[in-house]
């Protein structure tokens, strides 16, 4: 390989990297044909144009500085081990961001969006993603690995190639000030304005196009970009208005003009129920037999207690993650995008408080995940909502018959019987959280006696025998508080922290319902069989309904603000669930939903609802704007 001068051989480097980063999306859009086949052979060609933009912004941010390197009208520029060093650079430069999006490739098969501020949750979480790696992706890993090492090759071969004219012009420095103007150019992807950035890369208004011009590096990359989205849609007292109206309710007064959504309850009776929630990881709707009928056969306990307690047949996650799940249900916000996660500040913009609201009112309040303490941020969560007491997998014996060791922390059997013990010597009233794990991929198998399908790490088949065992474990908890002297005045609560991303087997193992936004249909079951009669309940909700749900059925005066509204509150007319997806957000009103990207809203089946599409920006103007303004919570 030789080259004729070294701007060929720049030009060569700047093409092939080019052409790797058009391959791999191709093999994108490939790998999820289906996903894809919204979009008309001409809008997907647009969306590939558009994507040329993306890698135009990544590709010239990265190796700009190389050019100039490379291209001064130096000598030494041409010393073969400069060139070499300064080709390795790059080659691992492009390698590294192909390597992250093959990762991202990967994820959006779990929740069919890019990776995104993912990235700032890891946290104590490394050893587990090592581990999903080596285990649930070994192979992936392996090839990508290989791969890595073939591009590096590749630009080490390119730049140790000869260079036949190697004479030094004056003139070439004339081209450094237009090689810096092309480079700011095609970094900022625009010459005026913002930048290009993530809600730019729509070339129709289809999510599935935006999804294939973007990648996850570049969502990663211009994440920043996300705290200048325009939550601004709407005149802002013309938004706090509109959501007043829907989250109207005859229960309710406003105390203070300057937090006008601020609410309280009227005429309250104090309730001192108990309250123990179990949040069930990764649990969809469609698992639940009595919710489907699938016939599943992995939640005979769960089935058993929605079908004699209250089962809400429509309700949703308000996002994809764990720690949205649990912001929501701990704070009832759905997260802004472009907000910090709750335990990196979102908790500065004054919110309501689960744990606290429940202290105010006489209770003692107690947290626990069968993760590490660390993991998923729970324990900084857990402390900041105000929960007393907090636990992890450090403070919990393996107390059962499970074998081996799971990916997360310990068995979900072994925090269940902990719990138990902690409840027995706890104070009334108390309200207690526990987040489980054992859900998770790689779904690791506690023992033969729960497999009730060909188990694997990866099938979906794995994630059934998993909640198998899981159910087996609420069983045998709810067997033991059945004895306890506090059962009959305890609301029992079963949800999700998010659906299934994992749904990695063929289409024939499970049947899927559709309903809109399924890939945030979970299921909330309360189970109180002395304070509730059974009834399946139609009412529409999501997470953030359950903090003024207690507040309501509990009596408590205390003052909260959240887009939610109670799900016992019969005066309330209209119900929606709002949730986020990535750097979207939508909303469905149980018929139709409308999604947006902060740029327009998105083409589709039942996605054209002017008042669905004007409560959307409502919420999102009211929600952002009060919180950046300090008007959400009074403190």
């Amino acid at each position: 390989m030789t080259f004729k001068n070294r701007y060929t051989q720049v030009l060569f480097a700047t093409l092939l990297s080019f052409g790797l980063f058009l391959a791999l999306r191709i093999f994108f859009y490939l790998s999820y044909f289906e996903y894809f086949s919204s979009l008309s052979g001409y809008e997907a060609l647009l969306s590939f144009l558009m994507g040329f933009r993306v890698d135009t912004a990544i590709i010239f941010t990265l190796t700009s500085l190389l050019w100039l390197a490379l291209l001064v009208p130096l000598r030494f520029t041409y010393f073969p081990f400069y060139r070499i060093v300064i080709g390795l650079v790059w080659g691992i430069l492009i390698a590294s961001v192909l390597f992250f999006n093959i990762g991202d490739i990967l994820y959006f098969g779990f929740v069919n969006r890019h990776l995104s501020d993912e990235l700032a949750l890891i946290g104590n979480d490394v050893g587990i993603l090592y581990s999903m790696a080596m285990d649930y992706y070994f192979y992936q890993s392996l090839l990508s690995s290989v791969f890595f090492l073939l591009v590096v090759a590749l630009f080490y071969k390119l730049f140790a190639a000869k260079i036949e004219d190697r004479r030094l012009r004056h003139k070439e420095w004339l081209l450094i000030p237009l090689i810096i103007a092309v480079a700011f150019i095609g970094i900022r992807g625009k010459i005026e304005g913002i930048s290009f950035g993530v809600s730019d890369a729509f070339a129709v208004n289809k999510l599935a196009s935006g999804n294939l011009a973007l990648s996850g590096f570049f969502c990663y990359y211009r994440g920043g970009d996300r705290h200048n989205i325009n939550h601004s849609a709407l005149a802002l007292q013309s938004a706090v208005e509109n959501v007043k109206k829907v989250i109207h309710s005859d229960k309710t007064l406003y105390p203070n003009s300057e937090y006008p959504l601020m609410r309280s309850f009227t005429n309250a009776e104090k309730k001192p129920y108990n309250v123990v929630i179990i949040m069930i990881e990764s649990l969809s709707a469609a698992y639940l037999d009595a919710l489907t009928g699938n016939r599943l056969g992995v939640t005979p306990t769960l089935d058993a207690m929605a079908n004699n307690g209250l089962l809400f047949e429509n309700f949703y996650a308000n996002g994809q993650r764990s720690q949205e799940g649990i912001t929501s249900l701990f704070t009832g916000i759905t997260q802004p995008v472009g907000f910090e996660n709750f335990g990196e500040g979102l908790e500065l913009y004054n919110l309501s408080f689960l744990g606290k609201m429940a202290q105010e009112n006489g209770y003692h309040t107690l947290a626990m995940q069968s993760s590490d303490r660390g993991s998923f941020r729970v324990d900084k969560l857990s402390s900041l909502a105000g929960f007393g007491e907090y636990y992890g997998a450090e403070d919990m014996p393996r107390s059962g018959d499970e074998v081996g060791s799971p990916n997360y922390g310990v068995w979900d059997g072994d925090m269940l019987r902990f719990l138990s013990s902690k409840l027995h010597t706890i104070k009334e009233p108390f309200i207690s959280f526990a987040f489980s794990a054992s859900t998770h991929a790689p779904y690791y198998s506690p023992g033969n006696k729960w497999e009730k399908y060909p188990h694997s790490t990866e099938s979906e088949y794995g994630f059934l025998n998993t909640m198998n065992y899981m159910d087996a474990q609420i069983a045998a908890f709810m067997e033991r508080a059945k004895s306890e002297p506090w059962f009959d005045n305890t609301i029992f609560i079963f949800t999700a922290d998010h659906t299934n991303h994992a749904e990695v087997a063929s289409a024939s193992e499970v049947q899927k319902k559709k309903n809109q936004l399924g890939s945030y249909h979970i299921p909330l079951i309360i189970y109180a069989p002395k304070i509730f009669e059974a009834k399946k309940m139609q009412t529409l909700g999501s997470h953030v309904d359950i903090l003024p749900t207690l507040a309501d059925f509990l009596g408590w005066e205390q003052p909260f603000t959240t887009i939610g509204s109670s799900l016992f509150d019969t005066s309330v007319q209209k119900r929606f669930a709002f949730v986020k997806h990535g750097g979207e957000v939508a909303l469905t009103d149980g018929i139709s939903s409308v999604h947006y990207n902060f740029n327009a809203f998105m083409d589709g089946d039942n996605n054209s609802s002017k008042e669905l599409q004007e409560l959307l920006l409502s919420i999102d103007t009211a929600q952002a704007n009060l919180l950046k303004q300090t008007k959400w919570m009074q403190q």
